[in-house]
């Protein structure tokens, strides 16, 4: 019997599947219904409704954003043939942050202007960013995709991740600019440091070509 942990793919895209269908649908428990003294007066919903505006844009962008993050997922898992013990903990690591995203938005949602707020959601955001790229590059490592995904393949999912990443901290920029000045600095340097890293990858690819 070998030693070696593997696990099959297909246990674990139930797995995500089954977390991102919980999480999408928390999200939405946020928004409660609205009490009314008056449960005729169309005006007086509107504005209950308008109050709640924040709470029902927090959860439109954060459903679009667990969307976002299941799709790309789940490209990735395709180009993979199994899993074995670190790319199963990076795994599990994701999901435990994709859970915590429904409390995150709800924060956000009721607190908007708040900057702690903005800085549970965002690092949130930009930690599931990277562990989607970290998953990929461990993948490739550790030789676990499948035989029919060609090494132009590999580079442009590469040149993909990083691009996310890079976009994440460039999005990140007006958040870190109630922080501190310093802390702008660190996003458009890692932006544009992902931003090299992807452009390297394109080049390295064209010369193996």
């Amino acid at each position: 019997m070998s030693k070696t942990f593997h696990m099959h793919k297909a246990r674990l895209e139930t797995l995500v599947d089954g977390v991102f269908a919980i999480a999408m649908t928390i999200l939405v428990l946020e928004i409660k219904v609205p009490e009314l003294a008056d449960g005729r007066s169309s005006d007086a919903l509107l504005a209950a409704l308008g109050h709640h505006a924040s709470v029902i844009g927090a959860y439109f962008f954060s459903f679009a954003m667990l969307a976002v993050f299941w799709v790309w997922h789940h490209r990735l898992v395709e180009t993979i043939r199994l899993f074995d013990f670190p790319l199963l903990v990076c795994t599990l690591a994701f999901l435990a942050l994709v859970c915590f995203f429904p409390f995150a938005a709800a924060l956000l949602g009721r607190y908007p202007l708040n900057l702690a707020a903005l800085l549970v959601y965002v690092p949130l955001t930009g930690l599931i960013v990277l562990l989607q790229t970290l998953f990929f590059k461990l993948a490739v490592q550790r030789q676990l995709l499948v035989d029919s995904v060609s090494s132009d393949a590999v580079q442009a999912t590469h040149r993909r991740n990083l691009l996310g990443c890079a976009i994440f901290f460039f999005a990140s920029i007006p958040t870190a600019l109630r922080v501190h000045m310093a802390w702008v600095a660190v996003c458009f340097v890692l932006g544009l440091l992902f931003v090299w890293l992807a452009r390297a990858k394109a080049h390295s690819g064209k010369a193996s070509a």
